[in-house]
């Protein structure tokens, strides 16, 4: 039930249940990601880890994820932004997945909701921008009700396979 979900940012002892939902998210949603999931499954353990672990550099970069009382990570979200005195006012938004099975109870509303506030709030971010497929409605349509806008189009964003897929490119001005 979404009332007992725990929203939290993910820590080096979630690196298993990364692995488990990353997986599920590549294989099931390979548009999502600019990481596919051949590519990832051929990473070594080693790898995975290091790539892991450069998510862990709050305020920098971190994902969030929604875990249910069992602790399993149903959904997760990240977050990045550079270190650089004329850019730190922007963030990036990005890998927002939820596990099919916990779709339609608002837990994307959450994780996305929360990622904002945390940056507004927390980090005094002033805008966050955020790429979604074009082919991808349930997601543009949720970043638009939560006050996201197109500022433009990127087309031929990624290849898979011999399919191209475009992606509107969205911001929310936090402050």
């Amino acid at each position: 039930m979404i009332s007992d979900l725990i929203i939290r940012p993910l820590e080096i002892e979630d690196f298993t249940q990364f692995l488990d939902i990353q997986s599920a998210a590549l294989l099931h949603a390979p548009e999502v990601f600019g990481s596919d999931y051949d590519w990832f499954a051929g990473l070594s353990i080693l790898s995975k880890e290091q790539r892991y672990e450069k998510y862990m550099n709050f305020p920098y970069q971190y994902l969030l994820g929604a875990v249910d009382p069992a602790g399993v990570i149903v959904g997760m979200i990240g977050y990045s932004s550079q270190n650089s005195t004329k850019t730190r006012h922007k963030g990036g938004l990005w890998g927002l997945f939820v596990r099919d099975e916990y779709r339609g109870q608002g837990i994307a509303s959450i994780l996305v909701n929360s990622l904002v506030e945390t940056a507004r709030d927390v980090l005094d971010v002033e805008q966050l921008q955020l790429s979604v497929s074009t082919q991808n409605q349930a997601s543009y349509g949720l970043y638009l009700r939560l006050g996201f806008t197109v500022y433009g189009t990127e087309i031929h964003a990624m290849k898979i396979d011999e399919s191209y897929v475009d992606e509107y490119l969205m911001v929310k001005f936090l402050a």
